[in-house]
């Protein structure tokens, strides 16, 4: 899904699709190219004479291109509906509360207190955000069982909100791609949600893991591509984080960030490319984009799940990881910038581009505006 690959499916089937239109319009200006001067006096003649096989053969050929063409063209990808899990009030947690949860735990030193004291403070978490119980507990639980009944009451809050909101039946949903990072559990997740909802037995499911922040907009673009190839589906996507599994009860810096920045939350997105939903759908999908920063050594290693010295496990966050989202959406604005901007627009960057390059370097690059 790397834009940049020459080699990538989606880019191959773009090509594809591109050429078969080319295709379709060259046959159809050469089977109506007879027929542009036609009239009745011509049809008259030609019944008249028994010669039949010439429109017999161009009516089949044209009606074969016609649904050749509406079968492979890109179908389009509506939002109907969304919905964001909420958590219950007895689970909101102040930061005051939070630190003295994490005091009382007995795992923390005095340092690694202040410093996700001095780190929570500066990252915006307010007052009314929320933990999983497990972390309410005397002692925190951080077992399996705990993390998957936190999931479970993300997942399937947030499915169960957009299936009321739409007005659908879980036996409509054909595809499902399910997106959580650090905790996987066997079965899976999109096993668990066919099992509680009783999904159709011959629905489409896919569990990605361990991609981490960027796996919600890779779930998308997984649905919107199986979309392509399935016609009048609906696609269900989930994406979620654990909170129980994530925290760390250590003294490492860097992997002490997780605890500070992640909450409770998911959220669950109804995909359709039903012809008939777009009138009531809220959003069309019209681009997704990617950049694959994994082959550099940097963007690899700045989270990683590991052990401590003392054997705790927990995410590591590296003091490189601003610099490489930085670097990733920069190469992704360069990529959705020809896709979204008008033309005056790109011929105001292309041309300062030119001039920096090739007259002076006092040239200031053009600034597109993105919110024309």
């Amino acid at each position: 899904m790397n834009p940049e690959n020459e080699h990538d499916p989606q880019n191959n089937f773009k090509f594809k699709l591109k050429a078969l239109n080319l295709l379709f319009l060259a046959f159809l200006a050469i089977i109506l190219d007879p027929f542009c001067t036609f009239s009745i006096h011509d049809l008259v003649q030609i019944i008249r004479h028994e010669n039949f096989k010439t429109i017999t053969i161009s009516s089949f050929s044209l009606i074969f291109l016609v649904t050749l063409y509406f079968r492979n063209r890109r179908r389009k990808v509506y939002l109907l509906n969304f919905a964001c899990y909420k958590p219950k009030p007895d689970q909101i947690c102040s930061k005051e509360r939070i630190m003295k949860i994490f005091a009382g735990t007995g795992k923390f030193t005095e340092e690694s207190l202040a410093f996700q004291k001095k780190i929570m403070e500066k990252s915006g978490v307010g007052d009314k955000t929320c933990v999983p119980r497990a972390m309410m507990a005397v002692p925190v639980e951080k077992g399996i069982a705990a993390a998957k009944k936190e999931t479970e009451e993300v997942m399937f809050g947030a499915i169960e909100e957009v299936l009321e909101k739409s007005g659908m039946k879980s036996k409509d949903i054909r595809i499902l791609v399910v997106n959580s990072s650090v905790f996987n559990p066997a079965p899976s997740w999109s096993a668990m949600i066919v099992n509680r909802f009783k999904l159709r037995h011959d629905v489409l499911s896919y569990n990605l893991g361990g991609m981490g922040c960027s796996a919600g907009v890779i779930a998308i673009d997984v649905a919107k591509q199986l979309l392509q190839v399935h016609p009048r589906t609906y696609a269900l996507v989930v994406s979620a984080e654990n909170v129980t599994k994530d925290s760390y009860l250590g003294n490492n810096r860097a992997m002490l960030l997780s605890n500070t920045l992640f909450r409770v939350g998911g959220a669950a997105i109804l995909l359709s490319n039903h012809p008939s939903d777009h009138h009531r759908s809220k959003y069309e999908l019209v681009h997704t984009l990617r950049t694959h920063e994994g082959a550099n050594d940097a963007s690899y290693k700045c989270v990683h799940e590991e052990e401590d010295e003392q054997g705790t496990i927990g995410i590591a966050l590296s003091k490189n990881l601003m610099a490489v989202a930085g670097e990733a959406l920069k190469a992704n604005i360069s990529t959705l910038a020809p896709l979204v901007l008008p033309w005056s627009e790109l011929l105001l960057l292309v041309t300062s581009l030119v001039a920096r390059k090739f007259f002076t370097k006092k040239v200031i690059v053009f600034s597109p505006n993105f919110y024309i």
